[in-house]
C-alpha cells in the first residue's frame, strides 16, 4: 500500500507566511492547505482529518487561542496544533500551550525551525493514534464505545458489511469511517445514494458505459464501482434498488467483474462494499422487493446503528460539539446550554436522530442573540404526542404557540422580513407563512 502523505493545515491571515509555509512544506511532501480566513480555518479543520494544524496567535475576527479552545472542546480534532506568534504575543502562546497546543514556532523563523517543529509534531502522535478516525463519533457511552471497537475489527478484513438503521443515524458517517480505517483508507471512498438514481439510469451510474451504448451516451463513462476500484463503494439506501438491478449487482459481487453498458466483456474491478438501509430488508424480502439471495451476499458483517434516544448520554455531548461549530460558522455569541434546555434536548425523543439534533443546534445558532441557550430558543420540528420535550419556563407555562410564534419572529428578523428567505428556512410556503404572521399579529418590521 502506498503510504499515505501526511496532511497539514495552516491557518494565518498574513499572506507571506502562509504561502512561505506552504512552498517549504510542499516540497518536503506533505499534502498542504492553508487559508487566511480564520473562520473557514476552522470549518476546514473541523470538517477534515490533519496531522498538524499551523495556527497564527493573531487575527482578526477570531483568534488562534479561540480557536484553538474550540477544536479541543469534546476532542473536536486529533491533530497537533503548533501556534504561530510573534514577539509581542508570547504570553498569548503560553496559555495556548495550556489549552491543549502542542508548541509554538516565533516568527521569523527559517525553513529548518519549521521543518523541525513539524516533524516533532508527527512523531509525537499523542494518545489518540489511529483514533483520528472517530472524531466525528461524539460520545462515551458504553454503546458508543463498543460500536469504535466494532468499526476496528470489520476495518480490519475486506468483508461486504450492511449497515442498519433509522433515518439520521449517520450510517454514511459509520461507512465512512470503516474505510477510514482500513487498508484502502488512501484510496477512493464512493458514496451512491440509491434512492436518488433515476430507474432508467441506474445501470448506467453504477457500472459505466461506453459511448454510443444507448440514446445520449455522447462519450464512455465509469460507473461508480469503476471509480471505487481499490477502494471503498457505499450504496446508502440499497433496499431501493429494483429487482433487476439487484440480479446484476449480485451477479457483481459473486464475480468481481462489472457488466458496463454497451460493452460484451466485464470488467475486473476490486472493490470493497459497505451498504446501508433505514428499512427491514427483511420484510421487503416478504414482499417480494428484494432479493433474498442479494441480502445474504450483502450482510456478511451485519452492524446495526442505536436511535440517539437508546444512548440519550450522547445527546449532551454531541449538541455541545455542535454548537461550538455553528456559533463559529453563524458568528453567534451562544456558547453554552442553560440547565432547563439541557433536560429539554434529553427529554426530547429525536426521532431525525443526530441529524435532527445537528439542525436543531444550526437553526439555535442561527436565530439565538445571546450566549446561553434558554427553553425559548429551542424549537423541535416533527413533534408527536409520544416524542414531545417539555416547554416549560421556570416562571410559567409556555405553550407550542408562544414557542412558535416566537420562533417565526426571529427567522423573519435574522432574514430581513423577506418572506420567500424565512419561509424556506422554516420549510413552509410564503402563503403558509403569511398566514401564521397574520393570525399571530406579527409585525413586519421594526416600529
Amino acid at each position: 500500500m502506498v503510504k499515505k502523505k501526511k496532511k497539514i493545515l495552516i491557518i494565518d491571515d498574513e499572506e507571506s507566511i502562509r504561502d512561505g509555509c506552504h512552498q517549504i512544506l510542499s516540497r518536503r511532501g506533505y499534502d498542504v492547505e492553508s487559508t487566511g480566513n480564520p473562520i473557514q480555518g476552522l470549518e476546514m479543520a473541523l470538517r477534515d482529518v490533519h496531522d498538524v494544524i499551523l495556527l497564527d496567535v493573531k487575527m482578526p475576527e477570531m483568534g488562534g487561542l479561540e480557536i484553538l479552545k474550540i477544536l479541543k472542546s469534546e476532542n473536536s480534532v486529533s491533530a497537533n496544533i503548533l501556534m504561530i506568534t510573534g514577539y509581542g504575543t508570547i504570553p498569548l502562546a503560553v496559555e495556548s500551550i495550556r489549552s491543549g497546543a502542542f508548541n509554538f514556532i516565533t516568527k521569523p523563523y527559517s525553513a529548518e525551525t519549521l521543518n523541525r517543529a513539524i516533524e516533532d509534531a508527527l512523531n509525537h502522535e499523542g494518545a489518540l493514534g489511529p483514533e483520528k478516525y472517530f472524531n466525528e463519533l461524539i460520545g462515551q457511552s458504553d454503546y458508543m464505545k463498543e460500536l469504535k471497537e466494532s468499526i476496528k475489527r470489520i476495518a480490519l478484513t475486506d468483508s461486504t458489511v450492511l449497515i442498519t438503521g433509522e433515518s439520521g443515524t449517520g450510517k454514511e458517517l459509520i461507512a465512512r469511517t470503516i474505510h477510514n480505517w482500513s487498508k484502502r483508507a488512501d484510496k477512493p471512498f464512493i458514496t451512491v445514494d440509491c434512492s436518488s438514481l433515476v430507474e432508467n439510469l441506474m445501470e448506467s451510474e453504477l457500472f459505466g458505459h461506453t459511448k454510443g451504448a444507448f440514446s445520449g451516451a455522447t462519450e464512455s463513462r465509469e460507473g461508480r464501482f469503476q471509480l471505487a476500484d481499490s477502494g471503498t463503494l457505499f450504496l446508502d439506501e440499497i433496499s431501493n434498488i429494483s429487482l433487476n438491478i439487484q440480479v446484476k449487482l449480485l451477479r457483481v459481487i459473486q464475480e468481481r467483474e462489472v457488466p458496463r453498458v454497451g460493452k460484451s466483456s466485464p470488467e475486473k474491478v476490486d472493490v470493497r462494499l459497505v451498504t446501508a438501509t433505514n428499512r427491514d430488508i427483511r420484510s421487503e424480502i416478504g414482499e417480494g422487493r428484494f432479493r433474498e439471495d442479494l441480502f445474504y451476499r450483502i450482510s456478511v458483517i451485519p452492524l446495526n446503528i442505536k436511535p440517539l434516544r437508546e444512548h440519550k448520554s450522547d445527546i449532551l455531548p454531541i449538541a455541545q460539539h455542535y454548537l461550538n461549530i455553528y456559533s463559529a460558522k453563524c458568528k453567534s455569541n451562544v456558547r453554552r446550554f442553560s440547565e432547563e434546555a439541557k433536560k429539554s434536548l434529553v427529554s426530547y425523543q429525536w426521532p431525525g436522530n443526530v441529524r435532527e439534533l445537528i439542525n436543531t443546534i444550526e437553526r439555535i445558532c442561527v436565530l439565538c442573540d445571546h450566549e446561553i441557550v434558554n427553553l425559548s430558543d429551542i424549537f423541535y420540528y416533527g413533534q408527536t404526542d409520544k416524542a414531545k420535550a417539555p416547554f416549560v419556563d421556570p416562571s410559567g407555562r409556555v405553550t407550542l404557540i408562544d414557542v412558535e410564534k416566537a420562533h417565526i419572529e426571529k427567522a423573519l428578523q435574522y432574514f430581513h422580513f423577506q418572506i420567500s428567505k424565512t419561509a424556506k428556512f422554516l420549510g413552509i410556503d410564503r402563503k403558509t407563512l403569511r398566514v401564521k404572521i397574520r393570525n399571530y399579529g406579527i409585525k413586519m418590521k421594526e416600529e
